[in-house]
C-alpha cells in the first residue's frame, strides 16, 4: 500500500476514532517496511486438522450478494501447516500461541501473530499483530509488520468503551481483496458472537475466537462494512477499522 493511500485511510480512521498520540506517524512510516518471502508452504484448499478439540463452524446466516461463503478455521488445529516457514517478529519459527487469527481468503491464508505492543500503546491498551498470506503453492509473506488494533472505539460507542476499560480486549477485523473479492477476517474473544454487515447485508459469524472468515461485497471497507460484537448479556459494539487493516496488492 503506497504511503499516501495509508495517510487517506489514517485520514477517515482518526475523524471517527481516538487514537494515541503520534500514530499516524508511525503507520505511515510501517507501512515502508518491505515484505518478507520464501520457504516453501503445502497447499491446501478447506482441510482443517482437528489438534486441539476445537473446531469453527461456518457461518449459518444469509450469503452475501456475491454467493460466496463464510469460512471458519480454528487457529490451533492448522499450526503444523499454516504456520510452516513463517518467522514472526521475534526472529523465531511462528507458534499457536502466537495466532490472533487465522483463516481462508479465496485461495490464500490469512494469519494474523500476535507481538510485543509499543510501550505507549501497551500503556493504553492497545495491541499489536503482524499479518502473513500464504497463497496456495507459495511462499507465505508477511503483509503487515506492525498493526495496532483494541486501540479505540467509534464515538458515543458506550459499550465499545466499557469493554475496553476491562482490559479484556475488544477484538480484530482485517479485510482482504484477492481476485476481485473481498473477505473479512474477524476474531473477537471467546464468549462473544460476531456479525459482519456490509451494505446492510447482515452475515451472522458466531463465535471467532481464533478468527472466522466471511466474503462480502464492497468498494470501500472503511464505509461500507461493518464489524459487530455480541456479548453474552445481549449488549453490542462494533470493531473499529484499524488503519492498515485492509490488505490489498
Amino acid at each position: 500500500m503506497r504511503d499516501h493511500d495509508v495517510a487517506r485511510l489514517l485520514d477517515h480512521a482518526v475523524a471517527t476514532v481516538e487514537l494515541p498520540p503520534g500514530f499516524t506517524t508511525r503507520v505511515i512510516v510501517g507501512s515502508r517496511a518491505r515484505r518478507r518471502r520464501r520457504l516453501l508452504l503445502s497447499g491446501v484448499a478447506l482441510v482443517v486438522v482437528v489438534a486441539m478439540g476445537t473446531l469453527l463452524f461456518p457461518p449459518t446466516g444469509p450469503p452475501s450478494r456475491s454467493g460466496g461463503d463464510g469460512i471458519s478455521v480454528a487457529g490451533p488445529s492448522v499450526q503444523p501447516d499454516v504456520l510452516a516457514g513463517i518467522v514472526g517478529s521475534d526472529g523465531r519459527p511462528a507458534t499457536g500461541e502466537q495466532v490472533v487469527a487465522v483463516g481462508r481468503t479465496g485461495t490464500e491464508t490469512v494469519v494474523v501473530l500476535r507481538r510485543t505492543a509499543r510501550a505507549e500503546e501497551t500503556a493504553s491498551g492497545g495491541r499489536a499483530a503482524e499479518v502473513w498470506i500464504a497463497a496456495d503453492g507459495d511462499h507465505p509473506r508477511r503483509s503487515v509488520d506492525y498493526l495496532s488494533y483494541d486501540l479505540g472505539c467509534p464515538d458515543g460507542d458506550q459499550v465499545c468503551a466499557d469493554v475496553r476499560s476491562t482490559g479484556g480486549g475488544l477484538g480484530l477485523a482485517v479485510a482482504r481483496r484477492v481476485g476481485g473479492r473481498l473477505f473479512v477476517l474477524a476474531q473477537a474473544p471467546e464468549g462473544r458472537a460476531v456479525e459482519v454487515v456490509a451494505n446492510g447485508v447482515r452475515q451472522p459469524v458466531g463465535a471467532a475466537s481464533y478468527g472466522a472468515v466471511v466474503e462480502v461485497v464492497a468498494d470501500d471497507p472503511y464505509d461500507e462494512v461493518q464489524v459487530w460484537v455480541t456479548l453474552a448479556d445481549g449488549r453490542r459494539y462494533r470493531i473499529v477499522w484499524a488503519p492498515g487493516s485492509v490488505l490489498t496488492d
